[in-house]
């Protein structure tokens, strides 16, 4: 039987801090020099157009909601790395602030990860490239699987994997998922094909900028043709839209194969154990 849906408050399970100077929850203005950046921020662009629309306003209104900070380990004189409000701390820089309201936790750096993930996605802050990132970074730097983390952030686990894929995309086509010149709905439609496939349909689709549609249009003509070359295949059409939507549906690399006697061999490609889990999730595998 399936477990209860836990909070992101119990998976923080926010530990009481080592030391009675650190108490977590505590609302304290701070230097805004004392503030640093976090290194692992999913995000890796923020657009200057948007800082200084957000510097206007804090100049106007104030910082309405406090940065969430936490002590930055090894620091002696009261420094702290910006858990969630990077942006925020940037534009009260912009507005010449001098100090900003801060929330200070009591997180270690898995939590601290999974907090500033789901701040981000709360704040629809990340492409689905930096979302893969930040995801990657909580499964396989912090140990969380991805059936926590999918609880965690309010998500099913087929939805965290299918972002999670993504990531085994060629840079070069990532990075055009990650400048908006292709979707990630694209990005699942590619994940079916070989490499030089997945970068010779990635360009065309990004500098003719077809839909999602008329990507799956363009693989499927492109099967048919290798099809029609190949005589050691059966003559069916529908092979590489059938794999693709296999792909696409568990999330991770499927390959069919026909052979002479006309049987079909799927092959189903788990990188880890928990990515073995989640197949086995959606195929409904007792």
């Amino acid at each position: 039987m399936a477990g209860k849906r836990r909070s992101m408050a119990e998976f923080l399970d926010l530990a009481k801090p080592e030391t009675p100077a650190i108490i977590d929850g505590l609302k304290r203005e701070l230097p805004i020099e004392k503030l640093v950046p976090r290194q692992n921020q999913p995000r890796r662009t923020i657009d200057p157009s948007e800082l200084e629309h957000m510097a206007a306003t804090i100049r106007a209104l104030g910082i309405i909601q406090p940065i969430v900070v936490r002590p930055l380990d090894g620091q002696s004189d009261d420094y702290y790395e910006i858990v969630a409000g990077e942006r925020r701390w940037r534009a009260a820089q912009l507005a010449g602030m001098s100090a900003v309201p801060t929330i200070i936790r009591a997180l270690d750096e898995g939590r601290t990860a999974l907090y500033s993930l789901a701040e981000n996605i709360a704040r629809s802050d990340l492409n689905s490239m930096e979302l893969a990132r930040g995801y990657r970074s909580v499964v396989e730097e912090h140990g969380f699987s991805q059936t926590e983390l999918a609880e965690a952030i309010g998500q099913n686990v087929k939805t965290v994997n299918r972002v999670l894929q993504l990531l085994k995309l060629p840079d070069s086509v990532q990075e055009l998922i990650e400048r908006n010149m292709l979707t990630a709905k694209h990005g699942e439609l590619l994940l079916g094909l070989s490499s030089s496939h997945q970068l010779q349909l990635a360009q065309r689709a990004a500098e003719q900028e077809w839909s999602v549609r008329e990507l799956e249009q363009q693989i499927g003509k492109s099967a048919e043709t290798t099809l029609r070359k190949s005589p050691n295949h059966a003559a069916d059409d529908d092979i590489a839209r059938e794999q693709t939507l296999w792909s696409e549906q568990l999330g991770t690399d499927v390959k069919l194969r026909y052979s002479k006697t006309g049987t079909i061999r799927i092959t189903i490609t788990a990188n880890s154990l928990d990515e073995y889990q989640g197949i086995r999730e959606r195929l409904k595998v007792n």
